[in-house]
């Protein structure tokens, strides 16, 4: 590693991040490395001699978003490096090259070369210095010891897809599915636990990809077992996993062990098997709604969070309504909902325009849906305790956190409770999609 501990002035640096899980985690890992490195966190309202910024590409929007923040990087100091990652530079590096103020573009997977690529890069491109060589097909090594800002921390146990649906582009900018050896992730589990963290989230992009890569091969409830057993981790988290990825296997070891947390996010895309067909998604409607009635079956308290997209080339109103009906019946807490975007070089930009007034509407009719279901399944848990992680203080007088199962739930604090403590909570009235309650 390179040591800046010497440096008469040690440069100052801000990350923003974009986009999902993953990406934080490799913003919190690269941050690690910089500070490591003798590089220095600019503090609030303090001119950065470096930016870095983690892209996403996983819509129109989100590419906007990108530019904009680079343009306002470079406003913001003229003189600054600004460092551009994440998925927009596999997309589209040239674009991002021409910005004004980019200084380096790095690609994904050398975002563990960060700091070298900062000590001695002096062009754009990256290639021109000695970094070691590493393939899309390679799992690329980052660590973490904490999670800045959070009470929870993310473990990437896994990285790319081997799914191909017609709308996303995941696969064309993090590649095929690779897998980070058991072992490691056990000892990042360590080092979190070793600094204070009680709950960590599995993350991937196909997360229940996970081990099919590697010889032998290990599957994702393997990991589940390896991490039960890691002393102080009273929490394990699996983030967004695909519903052809829930095994009954993996769904009796959520049921058997307490330490795994009875919260999955499954997403559904839509309730029409026209449209998931479309979408080149591997289930029906029925498979859907037959999978999260087998869950229910087996795990105490659990809680369904899940993503909808909208306005999908060919949706109709009928396709809509089967949508609306399959969200009544498995009765998610939250949803994502999100608008189709064509992403240029898929086959769903292929498949014609998208009536945008239509989208909008359907997406408001899902914005009441997930109100109503909030509310309902809120009052399901009334009278019930539930395990807290304190999270934040809302002000003097209030902490709130969120149940193993995900509720958030805001209750009156007490002078031996802390902030990343644990602690019962029995909920008696519900405000705003939040449970109210007493600490027992």
């Amino acid at each position: 590693m390179i040591n800046r501990s010497n440096d008469t002035k040690k440069q100052k640096v801000k990350f923003l991040t974009l986009g999902c899980r993953l990406n934080q985690y490799e913003t919190q890992a690269m941050r690690e490395d910089l500070w490591g490195a003798g590089f220095e966190k600019a503090k609030p309202g303090e001119k950065a001699d470096v930016f870095v910024i983690n892209t996403c590409t996983v819509t129109v929007d989100a590419d906007r978003e990108s530019r904009y923040l680079i343009r306002k990087c470079h406003r913001e100091n003229p003189n600054a490096k600004i460092v551009v990652t994440g998925c927009y530079v596999e997309r589209d590096s040239k674009t991002i090259e021409a910005i004004p103020g980019v200084t380096h573009v790095l690609p994904n997977r050398y975002k563990s070369d960060l700091a070298q690529v900062l000590d001695s890069c002096t062009q754009l491109s990256f290639e021109s210095q000695a970094l070691p060589h590493r393939s899309k097909a390679e799992f690329t090594p980052l660590n973490i010891s904490q999670f800045e800002g959070r009470q929870r921390a993310h473990i990437k146990i896994q990285d790319g897809c081997n799914h191909a649906c017609s709308f996303c582009k995941v696969v064309l900018v993090r590649g095929k599915s690779r897998s980070r050896a058991l072992e490691e992730i056990v000892k990042e589990a360590e080092r979190l636990r070793g600094h204070g963290y009680r709950e960590i989230v599995l993350t991937g992009v196909q997360l229940g990809a996970y081990g099919f890569d590697l010889s032998p091969s290990v599957g994702l409830k393997r990991v589940l077992e390896s991490l039960i057993s890691v002393d102080g981790i009273e929490r394990i988290r699996l983030s967004s996993i695909e519903p052809t990825d829930v095994t009954d296997d993996l769904i009796q070891c959520i049921g058997e062990y307490p330490q795994i947390c009875p919260h999955l996010h499954i997403p559904l895309q839509s309730g029409s098997d026209q449209i998931l067909r479309g979408m080149n998604r591997r289930y029906d409607r029925q498979f859907y709604m037959n999978l999260i009635k087998r869950i229910r079956g087996c795990v105490p308290q659990f809680i369904l969070t899940s993503d909808v997209m909208v306005g999908f080339p060919g949706e109709t109103d009928r396709h809509f309504e089967e949508t609306v009906e399959v969200i009544l019946k498995t009765e998610p807490f939250k949803l994502h909902i999100f608008p189709y975007s064509p992403r240029e070089g898929t086959r769903a930009s292929q498949m014609g325009s998208v009536d945008l007034a239509a989208q909008k509407r359907r997406m408001n009719v899902l914005f009441a849906l997930e109100k109503k279901l909030q509310e309902k399944v809120l009052e399901q848990f009334l009278g019930k305790p539930l395990e807290v992680l304190i999270e934040s203080q809302t002000d003097e007088a209030w902490l709130e956190g969120r149940a193993s199962n995900y509720l958030p739930i805001r209750f009156p604090r007490r002078p031996n409770l802390r902030v990343s403590d644990t602690v019962r909570v029995i909920s008696d009235r519900m405000e705003e999609n939040i449970l109210i309650g007493q600490p027992l």
